[in-house]
């Protein structure tokens, strides 16, 4: 790097130089204005950084619109141009063509699918999140007053561990202030060792008094040694000191004789009853109504059969020819 800071591009790399201008973001600092990726052929969008032992570059972008892994620039060796890579990211990657700077910014691929690489060509924006980046891509590999860069400006591309940062560092039990815990224990021991520390608790000096224990109370007995002139409770007596009424004893009364005009009576008395007879016995009617079946669904009243109804069926009809 020469006195004013501008940063000559070795010959030696086989790609073009790519570097990131940030036009708008709400997550970097304003100090970081700059991704500087000339000797990476491939660097990271993400969310998170990149995983111990990594030599990936990455891009950290530290808001819930970006994805853990968001998006991948590389160079195309067989196409010999950079070409980005939308790795399946929820909020997607916005890529906008330098030949419409007007048009909208176009979508690499659906949520959570990837899609094939789309080239890269100088000054075209990458919107990823809220924070849009300036390809510059020259390809006399001279940077330009745009895309020249100083050691405060650039975006740092790998976790870098601040000063006197111990939180990764693992704490001893003594340091830490916690019982160290015990590998082997049996489940056991571990359960009556609690219940002697939980019964460890109760006060053994404890001098308030207690409750006695409740017994059963005979009422019955304190009130009749209080009133021993009172009778005994029996069911169904009413008892001389109560006022209610006790239970009353039905008996059972000869129903009024039937009257002469009565319908049942008559008929009765038609068939050979006599009052004060019982029905069934020997002295009286066994079946004081007859009862006749009508066989072969012969109306009540029908003592002819089914074939007496059909020769009168016959005759009449001969009756009616003649």
């Amino acid at each position: 790097m020469d006195s004013e800071g501008v940063s000559d591009v070795p010959d030696s790399i086989p790609w073009l130089p790519l570097r990131l201008r940030v036009l708008e973001t709400s997550i970097l600092h304003k100090s970081l204005s700059l991704a500087v990726l000339d000797a990476y052929a491939e660097t990271q969008f993400g969310r998170d950084v990149a995983p111990p032992g990594s030599d990936t570059p990455r891009i950290r972008l530290k808001e819930m619109a970006v994805s853990k892994l968001h998006a991948t620039v590389f160079w195309d060796k067989a196409r010999g141009e950079w070409a980005v890579v939308d790795m399946g990211s929820k909020h997607g990657t916005f890529l906008q063509s330098a030949r419409h700077p007007d048009a909208e910014p176009v979508r690499l691929s659906p949520p959570r699918m990837a899609n094939i690489p789309r080239p890269l060509r100088h000054l075209d924006r990458l919107i990823v999140g809220s924070t849009t980046f300036l390809c510059h891509i020259h390809e006399d590999r001279t940077p330009c007053a745009e895309c020249t860069w100083t050691d405060e400006g650039v975006i740092p591309l790998f976790a870098v561990p601040k000063e006197g940062d111990r939180t990764a560092e693992k704490r001893s039990p003594d340091v830490a202030g916690i019982a160290p815990v015990q590998e082997a224990r049996d489940a056991k021991k571990a359960l009556t060792s609690l219940k002697r520390t939980l019964l460890s608790r109760l006060d053994p000096h404890d001098q308030r008094p207690t409750q006695p224990p409740t017994f059963y109370i005979d009422r019955s007995a304190r009130r009749r040694a209080l009133h021993p002139g009172s009778q005994f409770d029996s069911p169904g007596v009413q008892s001389s000191r109560s006022s209610s009424p006790g239970p009353v004893m039905l008996t059972q009364t000869p129903p009024p004789p039937l009257q002469e005009h009565n319908v049942g009576l008559r008929l009765l008395m038609k068939q050979g009853w006599q009052p004060g007879i019982m029905l069934g016995f020997a002295d009286g009617l066994v079946e004081p109504l007859e009862v006749h079946a009508s066989p072969h669904r012969a109306g009540i009243g029908m003592r002819h059969t089914v074939e007496d109804s059909l020769e009168r069926r016959w005759e009449s009809c001969n009756n009616r020819k003649i």
